[in-house]
């Protein structure tokens, strides 16, 4: 038997019988009692009459069969429920304002909980997630800083065999090329251990995972793609497993394909393809390519107890390579959504706010909608009084309407939510995990059916209490009053005032988050951003043929200069400068430079000098535009010799230096040949003269001071890792085939980096991926939309309540103006409750975003503007002002003898 067919068998045996099925059973009771009477001597005719009377209806046995057994009350729910539809459908002016005020903010508060449980709750599709940990060392000079550790495979094994591991996953990130076609293919591949197919639990796309047996004999030349990268380069094909991937001049059979949700590892960067672990090449020797860990807990063990247990594991390994750990530090085992949870927590906490005030406002509007039109159904309710209906049963017919109204808007708002939960990701996508896929699914429907359940419970009880409690002799025809009762008016009042207040906020911190991202646009970058154009290249690092030709360091900078020579022969190519890293940090802005201490000169003091360290070429203060003060800047024989010369920036020189008499001094910086991997001048460390001072360009983000920075010449330190930026005539991305046809001129194999730390991109677009930048425009934008939304409802309820109380007091206005009361006098007797309350609810919303304003400015990380709080207020006064007044205008246009014929 079928799983379907169990649950209808089943069904049946326990559900409450149909209509047909107790009007059948009725019917042979019928006639088993007629028959009885027939025995007893009564004509066929008298008995059957007989049997009518003292058995009833079947409808009315049916009625009573099902409230013996309870169902008489999901009967008149659906009554009220069709009722309900009906209504609204006669009435569609009405139930389009008060359905859309609920899609709003039900589809937005939707959105929002789908985009946390996406990106917090849910964001990895790992599984054990929750027990896989990312093992980091926090240095107890600057805790607020944690750091990896690379193990090598003898000390990955010791920590994956101890007592709190369940399993572990070693990894680490290479930049590879695909070769074999007319132009190398710079990729990102990620080095997994063989046993990533258990560890992650994820079934993958097309074909299968790495295995434990791609580890034989050395390795087996297997890859697994990454689901993007199979789309951009195989087109999504999904005759892909079998064929062949040339990496580096080596083949490579394709096995399998990952889902979509599968993007490993936000720690390195996302990897366009997955190689087994066993091809690093020498792993014990470079541990550049050692392993990174990732450990997946033993259900029940605790993070206590496995910081406890593995800490004196992983001194062990700090003794075998100090060089790899600071001087004093603590192991921390850290969840793998804790860097997400610390970087957007904050953001979609207060977006989640912001979306909750949209829904209140929403749900006010609801109510004042329900209240303005329960006045016209006065007439109604009375009758529904009058022939028997208790209070209870016009409250709850009055509910199940406003359940009508907000499961409507449910609908809407869960369809429009999955659009909307998706532009977050879209206007910020590096403060997200690449994980984080936007889906409908059964907790976020089920958390959609409840938020409109309390909705309408929310926003229709009070018109549901207020409405059922009239006298019913009071408002049946002849009856009635033409002005509305002071208790309505009260309400009316207060669901205003908190709906006005309310906007105000969601105005006031738009329009500080629209402020604060305009001032973050139009402060002074100091450099040109525009049409400069950064190229990442790393020189052979995996090819030892093609980097043993450039292993000295005038070979090395001979073929740096000779890419730059043609790259700056494309046509429409103005300007091409040069630098490198330093400590895995480029010159790229608006962060350059890693964090060095260097010596000065003259006298010492107590205070630790920290500057940040540039390798570049004379042509990068030209490339971006950064103004020369003082001296001038090395010339090529100079750049060539690397030694001996620096120049600096403002911030420098002003704080470490007087900046009159900057020129002619010396630093060195120490630290500077510590790089594994580079070719180094001799005299890299030894005292250089400041030959020239220029201006402060942005290096610590686009929203913070500029830093004090150094700038040598690149060729003092050579790494692997380079970078041109190209200045062009216009867009630079319509000449990267040209600059990549140019590098391929010099060495065919040669790739250009598609990483996103070393890779190729525009200046703005660098700027777009800053964090401060990219919150403040999340925030812009949202909030923005927010408020427009808000005010929207606001003044949708402000008008409904004039409009109404207009049509309910038209005999009213009518005697006023017969009377001879001047036409303005009527207009503000029409527009007052509403005007009163709005004003009423500006002034709260004053006081309580002042109030606030620290706490919001703390939260969005920027100054709370008192100007746009104001600038808000006037907005909102000016906007309900004409709501209240558009719809008022009706009352002085009826003539008052039409008026007067209103009754």
């Amino acid at each position: 038997m079928s799983l379907l067919a169990a649950i209808r068998k089943l069904w049946h045996s326990i559900a409450p019988r149909t209509h047909s099925d107790v009007e059948e059973e009725f019917r042979s009771t019928l006639d088993a009692y007629q028959e009885d009477l027939i025995r007893q001597g009564l004509p066929e005719e008298e008995a059957h009459r007989k049997a009518r009377i003292d058995l009833g209806q079947p409808a009315v046995q049916n009625e009573a069969y099902r409230d013996a057994i309870g169902l008489r009350l999901f009967d008149e729910l659906g009554g009220d429920i069709r009722y309900g539809l009906r209504a609204l459908s006669r009435n569609p002016g009405f139930a389009a304002v008060a359905v859309l005020s609920l899609a709003l903010g039900i589809g937005a508060t939707t959105a929002m909980f789908s985009l946390i449980y996406a990106v917090l709750l849910h964001p990895f599709p790992y599984d054990g997630a929750d027990r896989i940990m990312n093992p980091v060392v926090i240095d107890q000079q600057h805790p607020d800083y944690s750091g990896w550790f690379p193990l090598s495979k003898a000390q990955f094994d010791d920590l994956r065999h101890a007592a709190p591991v369940d399993s572990a996953l070693g990894f680490d990130k290479s930049g590879l090329e695909i070769t074999g076609g007319a132009l190398p293919e710079d990729i990102q591949c990620i080095y997994l251990t063989e046993n990533a197919g258990t560890f992650f639990g994820v079934r993958p796309l097309l074909g299968r995972n790495l295995e434990p047996s791609d580890a034989e004999n050395g390795g087996h030349s297997v890859v697994v793609l990454n689901y993007r990268f199979w789309q951009r380069h195989f087109g999504g094909d999904p005759k892909v497993i079998g064929q062949t991937l040339e990496i580096d001049h080596a083949p490579y059979s394709i096995v399998g394909v990952m889902p979509r949700s599968f993007a490993f590892n936000d720690t390195l960067g996302v990897g366009d393809v997955y190689l087994p672990g066993s091809l690093m090449r020498g792993l014990d020797n470079l541990p550049e390519l050692a392993y990174l860990p990732w450990i997946k807990l033993r259900p029940g063990v605790t993070l206590a107890t496995a910081d406890a247990a593995l800490e004196p594991i992983v001194r062990q390994f700090a003794q075998q390579h100090p060089d790899r750990f600071p001087d004093h530090w603590h192991l921390a085992l850290q969840p793998i959504i804790v860097p997400y949870q610390q970087g957007t927590g904050r953001t979609l906490t207060l977006l989640l706010a912001g979306v909750v005030l949209l829904l209140i406002i929403g749900c006010a509007n609801c109510s004042i909608l329900l209240l303005a039109r329960g006045r016209t159904r006065q007439h109604e309710l009375a009758i529904r009084s009058a022939i028997g209906a208790s209070r209870w049963r016009i409250v709850r017919q009055l509910l199940v309407e406003a359940v009508v109204i907000s499961c409507s808007g449910a609908v809407l708002g869960v369809a429009a939510s999955y659009w909307l939960a998706k532009l977050p990701l879209l206007l910020s996508p590096d403060s997200f995990p690449a994980e984080s896929f936007i889906r409908i699914n059964g907790p976020i429907l089920g958390f959609s059916v409840a938020l409109a359940l309390l909705c309408g419970i929310l926003f229709g009880l009070v018109p549901a209490l207020r409405l059922s409690r009239h006298d019913s002799a009071c408002m049946l025809p002849g009856r009635q009053i033409g002005v509305a009762a002071a208790p309505a008016k009260h309400r009316w009042s207060v669901l205003i005032a908190a709906q006005v207040a309310l906007t105000l906020l969601l105005m006031a911190t738009a329009g500080t988050a629209i402020r604060s991202f305009l001032g973050l646009m139009e402060m002074p970058l100091g450099y040109d951003p525009a049409n400069v154009m950064k190229l990442g290249i790393l020189l052979h690092l995996h090819d030892p043929g093609e980097l043993s030709r450039i292993q000295s360091r005038e070979a090395r900078t001979a073929y740096i200069e000779q890419m730059r020579e043609k790259i700056a022969s494309v046509p429409g190519v103005s300007t091409v400068a040069v630098s490198s890293d330093n400590a895995g940090a480029d010159a790229t802005p608006p962060y350059t430079g890693a964090e060095s201490s260097f010596d000065i000169d003259g006298p010492r003091d107590r205070e630790q000098r920290q500057a940040r360290v540039m390798l570049v070429d004379q042509r990068y203060f030209a490339a971006l535009r950064i103004p020369l003060l003082q001296g001038h800047v090395w010339n090529t024989d100079e750049n060539t010799r690397g030694d001996f010369i620096a120049i600096v920036n403002r911030a420098f020189a002003t704080r470490y230096l007087s900046s009159s008499n900057a020129l002619g001094r010396q630093l060195r910086v120490p630290g500077l040949a510590q790089q594994r991997l580079a070719v180094t001048s001799a005299q890299s460390t030894a005292w250089r003269q400041i030959i020239g001072v220029v201006g402060d360009a942005r290096n610590d983000g686009v929203d913070r001071p500029v830093v004090p920075a150094i700038y040598l010449p690149y060729t003092a330190v050579i790494p692997s890792n380079v970078q041109f930026f190209v200045r062009t005539q216009g867009d630079p991305l319509t000449y990267l085939h040209s600059m990549r046809a140019a590098i391929a001129s010099v060495a065919s194999d040669q790739q250009i980096s598609n990483s996103s730390f070393n890779g190729t991109f525009t200046l703005n677009e660098a700027i777009k991926r800053d964090a401060q930048y990219s919150r403040q425009r999340l925030f812009s934008i949202l909030f923005g939309v927010f408020s427009a939304m808000a005010l929207a409802l606001a003044l949708a309820g402000i008008f409904s309540v004039v409009a109404y109380s207009v049509a309910q007091r038209t005999t009213e206005f009518g005697v006023r103006l017969a009377l001879g009361a001047p036409r303005a006098h009527v207009l503000w007797v029409a527009a007052r409750i509403a005007l009163v309350s709005a004003a009423a609810g500006i002034v709260i919303g004053l006081a309580f975003d002042s109030f606030l304003g620290a706490v919001l400015a703390h939260w969005m990380q920027s100054a709370f503007a008192a100007g746009s709080l104001f600038a808000a207020a006037a907005l909102l006064a000016l906007s309900a002002l004409l709501a209240c007044l558009l719809p008022a205008r009706h009352a002085i246009a009826v003539p008052p003898a039409e008026a007067l014929r209103c009754e």
